[in-house]
């Protein structure tokens, strides 16, 4: 959903009479803007699943993969042509951000969450931001810490993570503009840094496997000019001991913006050691940003990987993405399948649910996310058990 870039320019001040150095965020955001509503079958209640039940040897774990949503389309950013373009564009998408406020968006996952406690969750999108006032250093001051937030709420709700596994990704910062006594003056620095993260619930035995960033990564201009470093993506994954069962469980997040790009990710992670060498059976989280059969989740397909949705629900689309920028909208629309449970070994599939998309449960008015959630139940294959 988030194309993003990494750069260092200068920035003479003009007016302001300052000059600075420094690193800009930069987000493509490919939200839904039309075709259906996500189906309201689609999210159904958790008092339908066994929650990690295990029955006459029938081993069943729940899994989660969920993007949280930065908070901005900062597509205005890379569009920028000019100083007063660009510092227009990081004040209007900081303030977005701070409009779709995570501290109130985080109540609404961790119960979403805490109603289907998976034993996995693969997290996409999990923010830092920070700020600096005045704005001279590299900022420090945390507003939003998007992970620890999440688990801290899940705490509240007696339900404990931990995190297992976490690559940073993106790590920028830029100059935002202010009005102090009638006059623009520059506001504080806004730095984001992104992560992908695996989360455990506590009783859950997990081992760190890999935390990568991709070899190929999008270069993107700004100002007309190529940047010295390209958008990170990358992957994390953990093994798993599960009641008896070994298990690998990894989580992505793929290219947005081009698909040349998303689907040769796809095919690195597909051909990975952690995937191309595992004897143990693998289940696969993530935002793929590709359309089912396509891209990278064909890649992943050529390998093995069994895509959960339809083999639950044959026929249904299982949108889940994407709500628009301001998630204070009501009328929400998905009109696609990007977000995945993948499996490849002894698993049967029970159970598959979009959550995040009920508006009742909203606070104050915000979506969770601009993505759906996507929790799956699996049925861990034991030959022991087989007839």
């Amino acid at each position: 959903k988030a194309a993003r870039v990494y750069a260092r320019v200068n920035i003479r001040g003009g007016s302001m009479r300052a000059r600075f150095a420094v690193v800009l965020p930069v987000v493509l955001s490919i939200v839904g803007c039309g075709g259906s509503r996500t189906d309201p079958a689609t999210e159904i209640s958790s008092a339908n699943l066994s929650a990690d039940s295990m029955a006459g040897g029938n081993k069943v774990i729940g899994v989660m993969s969920r993007n949280l949503y930065l908070g901005a389309d900062l597509g205005p950013v890379i569009a920028a042509k000019t100083q007063s373009d660009f510092l227009a564009a990081t004040t209007a998408a900081w303030r977005m951000v701070q409009r779709n406020n995570f501290h109130l968006r985080v109540q609404e996952l961790a119960d979403e969450i805490a109603n289907k406690r998976p034993a996995l969750i693969g997290l996409q999108e999990a923010f830092t931001w920070r700020t600096q006032t005045p704005p001279d250093s590299t900022a420090k001051t945390v507003v939003y810490d998007f992970a620890p937030e999440l688990q801290a709420a899940l705490a509240a709700r007696g339900v404990k993570y931990r995190a297992v596994a976490s690559v940073e990704l993106l790590d920028v910062e830029a100059p935002t503009l202010a009005v102090v006594g009638g006059q623009l003056v520059l506001g504080p620095d806004v730095r984001a840094t992104d992560h992908d993260v695996i989360l455990a619930r506590e009783d859950v035995h997990a081992t760190k496997v890999a935390e990568e960033v991709y070899s190929l990564l999008l270069p993107l201009p700004i100002f007309g000019r190529p940047l010295p470093l390209p958008l990170r993506r990358g992957y994390v994954a953990v093994d798993v001991k599960y009641r008896g069962e070994s298990l690998r469980f990894v989580n992505t997040h793929l290219e947005s913006f081009d698909p040349s790009i998303r689907t040769a990710q796809g095919a690195e992670l597909a051909a990975s050691p952690i995937l191309a060498n595992a004897s143990r059976p693998v289940i696969l989280v993530g935002d793929l940003n590709s359309l089912p059969g396509t891209e990278g989740e064909a890649a992943l397909a050529r390998v093995g990987f069994a895509d959960v949705w339809p083999l639950v629900h044959p026929g249904n689309p299982g949108l889940t993405c994407c709500f628009g920028e301001d998630l204070t909208i009501p009328g929400g629309v998905f009109d696609q399948r990007i977000d995945y449970v993948l499996t490849r070994g002894l698993f049967e599939p029970r159970a598959a649910v979009v959550t995040g998309t009920n508006p009742a449960v909203r606070v104050e008015g915000l979506w969770p996310s601009d993505h759906g959630g996507i929790f799956a139940e699996l049925r861990i294959g034991d030959p022991r058990f087989d007839r």
